[in-house]
């Protein structure tokens, strides 16, 4: 019997089962996919997740793979200009804090944590199981898998993602909600667009309707793209279909050269569309021994660049919380309030931020960023624990 089972292999799972062990803790994590491959894109590590995983050992492996902006900006879609913004990236610097925050594929942030886990325990995660139900009672939880296996622990956590089966199971099947945007989503060399690269490393080009983000990463070798655009429907089949080099140039068509000429070269072969969609908040995550933990509590969306400090976040505290006390159904409960006003406060206003981004006065995304600062002072590795 394990201590705890984890289902789901993402960055909040891995993060959660790391944390555990380091307290010598037997975790089994389940991730229904069959390998962990070279996927995904770039991932922005803010200061809150940096805080949280550099307190798991991870420091050095980080910064050996990670880029670090000489520092941020956010430009006009039609000239292509900067527009005045707090430096918070220099900020960060001249207080002697860690960097404000770290650029990384996402697929290396991965092996990381995947490596460190697997070293503590090889045995510690199976890929290609696919989860099914639970049951619980006083003495545990049966998680049952469609190959017909059965493993018993003491808790389970659903880090299932946004369309998490956990979360079905304890609250009912509920579909995730479209927001109204999509995002166009790619990888390209960056001796390839060098000449499109003028406003600086790391850009955020905001304009009514649409924003670009794009910035390197592996030590400047690469250029991650993404571009949002607001629209009335989503007619893909799946949510990430292929996208074409016309089919962004249209959608940004009255933008600057340099935008133009990033999406000109995004690679045919590579680049991706998916349709963004979120939940609302929900008031509680937990039923007995059973929790929810990352994007199957609270999907974030990316508007703000802490989605995946969502899920770090809440892996460091329930670990703290696993070390405060020898009632288990109490961990959860610390956890969970500890974690859920915060992790609903950044769901909505990632929201908001989204809006902002795309709004007709491209000003009000300077404002607003000002009044955001706050969710980035944010350490997961001291904030108090809400001892229930």
């Amino acid at each position: 019997m394990s201590e705890i089972t984890i289902i789901g292999g993402g960055i909040a799972g891995l993060t959660c089962a790391l944390g555990l062990q380091q307290q010598g803790v037997r975790v089994k994590l389940f991730e229904q996919a069959p390998r962990f491959e070279e996927v995904g894109a770039g991932l922005t590590l803010s200061q809150p997740a940096s805080r949280g995983l550099f307190s798991l050992g991870l420091r050095a492996a980080i910064e050996a793979m990670a880029d670090i902006p000489v520092r941020a900006d956010v430009a006009d879609y039609l000239t292509g200009m900067t527009l005045p913004a707090p430096d918070r990236v220099q900020e960060s610097r001249e207080k002697g804090d860690i960097p404000y925050f770290y650029q990384i594929h996402r697929a290396d942030m991965h092996k990381i944590l995947a490596d460190a886990v697997l070293a503590n325990d090889p045995d510690a995660i199976t890929l290609g199981t696919r989860f099914e139900k639970f049951e619980q009672d006083a003495d545990g939880v049966t998680a049952s898998f469609e190959d017909g296996r059965q493993i018993h622990s003491t808790v389970l956590i659903g880090a299932d993602g946004i369309n998490s089966r956990v979360r079905d199971l304890l609250f009912g099947a509920q579909a995730p909600r479209f927001t109204g945007q999509v995002a166009y989503r790619f990888l390209v060399p960056y001796a390839d667009v060098e000449p499109f690269m003028r406003a600086g490393p790391s850009v955020n080009s905001v304009g009514p309707g649409r924003h670009l983000l794009r910035y390197v990463l592996r030590h400047g070798t690469l250029v991650n793209g993404v571009a949002f655009v607001k629209t009335d429907s989503w007619t893909g089949e799946g949510w990430s279909t292929p996208a074409d080099n016309a089919e962004m140039l249209e959608k940004f068509k009255d933008w600057n050269d340099d935008v133009k000429g990033l999406l000109r070269n995004a690679p045919p072969s590579g680049t991706r569309k998916w349709a963004l969609f979120d939940r609302d908040p929900l008031p509680r995550w937990t039923i007995g021994r059973v929790t929810l933990m990352g994007d199957g509590a609270h999907p974030m969306l990316p508007f703000l660049g802490l989605g995946a400090a969502m899920g770090i976040e809440d892996a460091v505290v329930f670990a703290r919380a696993w070390r405060e006390t020898a009632d288990r159904i109490k961990v959860l409960a610390i956890y969970e309030a500890t974690r859920r006003d915060r992790a609903n406060d950044v769901l909505l206003a990632s929201r908001r931020q989204g809006e902002i981004n795309q709004a007709p006065d491209s000003d009000n995304a300077k404002r607003y960023a000002a009044t955001n600062q706050h969710l980035f002072d944010y350490d997961p590795t001291t904030t108090p624990l809400a001892m229930v």
